[in-house]
């Protein structure tokens, strides 16, 4: 099989969502305008690490955009398109993949991007020295990585992996200097090199990270901006008024109740393409929540509507899966549960459940989070459980569900350019986000073979399967995918939210 890069951009946007939204809300005609700073606005700023290999962290994600570049890129569809890869032939029966790249590009520290590079970044992703957040993921797959010539680099599989691609598009894929790394060693993360647009200035943690254009940047012409700062606000309404004082260009994780206070003469809220998947999650394989019964007796009781009408002015939409119908999901909802508190009664009495014992809820601190944690606590105790809510700051929020410190409380993820960036990696029992220790051979072994086929619609119904044994055995509770809105000053050009909820700001440039 010898597949080229178009069939694969036009097989993988086959199940996209129907995404309207502009790149930007100003005529498209305008000629770019260079200079200028575009200023972020961040709530509760958590970035760790710059270097891709190490990072976990959302806000991570934004900056790394701008000091690297991947090896393929996303559009607004979810489609992938040519970055540092500009195209690709896929081999073997799935098993090959051989990247042409951009020739004449150089790192930020001189040295030349070319296939010696992809190699070692990759190898050095499966080194189980530098304990890479994508080891677990490209371990398996990865059998070589060959230099075929300077420019030509070819991925030899173990299997079919059609997610391969998805995963270049993001942190897998995001390229560094081999030199500067083994120059800084354990110290790159603060000393980041990449081949992209911008390069760190000054980083104060937890205060603001400011970013400069890159003079040589190997796209003529770009950046447009002198500068991008990512700067900490205390809260979204504070920095949503910054916005409109211009202070601030973009103020992210924004509700429909903070965009009614946006000024249209200065700001326009941009909703993202597809909202963010909000659940909440607990550890299936420890006490108390290894009881089936009693996690289906909660499930029960949660009244997602009232949660959407609370949270999202009933703009959301109710999740019975991972990812929205339409989108690796084409079969009808079969929900897993329905609010029922008579129900939920009656199954919180068969689980044998001490009444005097409470339930621990977590409440991180960010907006929505606290918000639903407040919610569901309320709803739970209705149905005569005891519940403590237990604050945990978002700063150390993750960190603590990963190491198993945190238990029941809310999650959201947002949407992958191919199912399986959430589905293996949250789902199957090797799985590197696999906080809950849910473990189900049936549902393994469905992911194994969604990710090890390329037919697309045999794909989406061994998702769909997934999903209905999910519902079923509850190791998150779905609750909705969020109406989630970005408030950007209306000088901003060429920029939208990306579905991923991820933003890239590398083309954006600002009027004056």
């Amino acid at each position: 099989m010898n597949i080229d890069r178009r069939h694969m951009m036009k097989a993988t946007s086959a199940f996209a969502l129907a995404l309207s939204t502009p790149w930007s809300a100003s005529a498209q005609q305008e000629t770019p305008r260079s200079g200028g700073t575009l200023t972020v606005g961040l709530v509760n700023d958590n970035t760790k690490t710059m270097d891709p290999r190490l990072s976990i962290q959302l806000d991570e994600r934004q900056v790394l955009f701008l000091l690297y570049d991947t090896l393929v890129a996303v559009d607004r569809n979810f489609s992938l398109q040519p970055d540092l890869a500009k195209s690709w032939k896929i081999e073997n029966d799935g098993k090959r993949y051989v990247f042409t790249l951009q020739e004449g590009v150089k790192f930020q520290d001189g040295t030349p991007f070319d296939a010696a590079a992809v190699k070692w970044n990759i190898e050095s992703r499966l080194d189980e020295k530098v304990l890479s957040s994508q080891r677990a993921q490209l371990l398996p797959v990865i059998a070589s990585i060959e230099i075929v010539s300077p420019s030509v680099v070819a991925f030899n599989l173990n299997y079919q992996y059609p997610s391969l691609l998805a995963d270049l598009a993001d942190r897998a894929g995001l390229m560094l200097s081999p030199t500067a790394a083994q120059k800084f060693g354990q110290d790159f993360g603060r000393n980041p090199v990449g081949t992209g647009a911008f390069v760190l200035k000054q980083w104060v943690q937890g205060t603001n990270i400011t970013l400069a254009r890159n003079p040589d940047y190997w796209r003529k012409g770009e950046p447009y901006l002198d500068s991008v700062v990512f700067r900490t606000v205390p809260s979204a309404v504070l920095g949503l008024q910054r916005v409109g004082i211009g202070e601030i260009d973009v103020m992210a994780n924004l509700g429909p109740a903070e965009t009614k206070l946006i000024d249209p003469r200065t700001t326009t809220a941009m909703k993202l393409p597809i909202g963010r998947w909000y659940s909440l999650q607990w550890q299936v394989d420890r006490a108390p929540f290894n009881n089936a019964k009693l996690r289906s007796a909660i499930a029960h009781a949660i009244d997602r509507n009232r949660i959407n009408q609370i949270l999202f002015d009933g703009q959301g939409t109710i999740a019975d899966g991972l990812t929205p119908q339409g989108l690796w999901y084409s079969s009808p909802f079969k929900p897993g549960f329905e609010y029922s508190p008579d129900k939920a009664r009656a199954l919180l009495k068969e689980s044998g459940w001490n009444m005097s014992d409470p339930i621990t809820l977590w409440a991180p601190s960010e907006a929505s989070y606290n918000r639903i944690s407040q919610l569901v606590g309320e709803q739970i105790q209705a149905i005569g459980l005891k519940v403590n809510l237990s604050p945990v700051a978002q700063s150390e929020y993750y960190a603590r569900v990963v190491q198993k410190s945190v238990n029941f409380t809310p999650s959201s993820w947002a949407s992958r350019a191919d199912p399986d960036g959430l589905y293996y990696f949250l789902l199957h029992s090797k799985g590197t986000g696999n906080t809950t220790g849910y473990s189900n051979p049936q549902v393994d072994r469905l992911l194994e073979q969604g990710r090890s086929i390329t037919d697309q619609t045999e794909r989406a119904k061994l998702y769909g399967q997934v999903q209905e044994i999910v519902m079923q055995e509850v190791p998150y509770i779905c609750l909705l995918f969020g109406a989630d809105y970005v408030a950007v000053s209306n000088k901003v050009r060429n920029w939208a939210p990306s579905p991923d909820s991820y933003p890239r700001f590398r083309r954006a440039w600002k009027a004056a």
